[in-house]
C-alpha cells in the first residue's frame, strides 16, 4: 500500500487528498450521528428496562447500521484511492 499523501507536498491539497478527507469526515460524522441517535433511542425508549431479547435486537440493528455506514464509506475511499 502506498501513501496517497507524499511527504513534502506543500501548498494546495490535491483533489484526491480533498476527496479522501471528505469521505473520511463523512464516515466519522455518519457513525457519530448514528451513535447519538441510537443512544438517545436507547434511553428514550428505556431499552435497559425491557427484556433481554429486545435489548439484543436493538444492539444488533445498531451494529448492522454501523457496518453499513462503515463499509459503504470505506468502499468509496478504496475506489478513490484506486483512481489516483
Amino acid at each position: 500500500m502506498t501513501n496517497p499523501f507524499p511527504p513534502g507536498a506543500r501548498g494546495q491539497p490535491s483533489p484526491l487528498k480533498r476527496e479522501l478527507k471528505a469521505y473520511l469526515l463523512k464516515l466519522v460524522v455518519g457513525v457519530a450521528v448514528l451513535d447519538a441517535v441510537a443512544i438517545g433511542l436507547y434511553y428514550g425508549l428505556h431499552i435497559a428496562d425491557r427484556p433481554v431479547n429486545t435489548q439484543e435486537v436493538f444492539i444488533a440493528v445498531w451494529v448492522v447500521l454501523t457496518l453499513i455506514i462503515v463499509t459503504t464509506m470505506m468502499k468509496r475511499i478504496r475506489q478513490a484511492r484506486r483512481r489516483r
